[in-house]
């Protein structure tokens, strides 16, 4: 199963190259967040001209999204390649994204990976979680499950809540790293407290059938219960299956901790639109 593709979110860099273009970026970008767009296009315009790499980012943004211009995916990849060729990890990022649907250009995963694999090598988790997709689904390069952990997990130590989850699909599955179902746990439970459903999900069988943790009733209709809620209906199935062998304080208990949970947001989470590969 896969959750809808995770879409990048197109930000606006704050970094400058040189003090001298600094106030006209500036500029820009105080009028941008004000949606005077023609303003910052008038300021941003020259500078990713003269070669700046964040005005020539934050033009391919204005582009692609059809802020204070016709909406032009050609023009917007444009300005991300400018970018991306200085080394630009968000600009490169949403390269591999275009590259990989298709997106103002012809599909080509060999050319998604490429980009994916220079922002996840500076260090961005969005491309290092889709990298791992890229090596995992063996659409660019080859299948290799040993790559595929490498890069989930540098994704997953820096947050990034998908990356938890497939790490933690790793970890159950013993692909590219050693079965452990307790580890399996830990990852499933760092991507769910940031609202992942099938995460979620996954906690509930885990505590039903007791693999990596004793196996807690309570717990697996908590769980359940909190990804029925985002809308996975195997869960409410799963849920509604148990109940019947619960008491009525376990299921008090239950939905108690599940209300508890969804008030906190899971943990203070913040639910992510995600890219996973289970």
């Amino acid at each position: 199963n896969q959750l809808p593709t995770f879409i990048a979110s197109l930000i606006i860099l704050l970094s400058f190259s040189t003090e001298g273009l600094c106030a006209d970026f500036q500029k820009g970008l105080d009028a941008y967040k004000r949606g005077h767009n023609s303003i910052a296009l008038r300021e941003w315009r020259p500078l990713a001209r003269q070669g700046d790499a964040n005005a020539q980012y934050n033009l391919g943004v204005m582009y692609d999204k059809g802020h204070g211009v016709p909406r032009d995916k050609k023009t917007a990849i444009k300005w991300y390649t400018r970018a991306a060729e200085q080394g630009v990890a968000i600009a490169q990022y949403n390269l591999g994204i275009i590259y990989e649907k298709g997106q103002g250009v012809r599909q080509n995963y060999g050319t998604a990976v490429k980009w994916y694999k220079r922002a996840a090598k500076l260090g961005n988790p969005n491309a290092q979680n889709n990298l791992g997709v890229m090596y995992m689904r063996g659409l660019g390069v080859p299948r290799d499950f040993t790559t595929v952990a490498k890069w989930y997990r540098l994704a997953a130590e820096q947050g990034k809540a998908s990356a938890q989850f497939n790490l933690g699909a790793l970890y159950e599955r013993g692909l590219g790293v050693p079965k452990n179902k307790e580890t399996a746990i830990k990852w499933y439970k760092r991507a769910a407290e940031q609202g992942v459903a099938v995460a979620q999900f996954q906690l509930g069988v885990m505590y039903e059938i007791g693999q990596g943790v004793p196996q807690e009733i309570t717990r697996a209709y908590m769980w359940w219960t909190i990804a029925a809620e985002q809308g996975v209906e195997k869960a409410r199935k799963n849920r509604d299956a148990i109940k019947s062998k619960m008491n009525s304080s376990q299921i008090k208990i239950a939905q108690t901790l599940a209300l508890e949970c969804m008030a906190k947001r899971f943990k203070g989470g913040k639910k992510e639109h995600i890219k996973t590969e289970v």
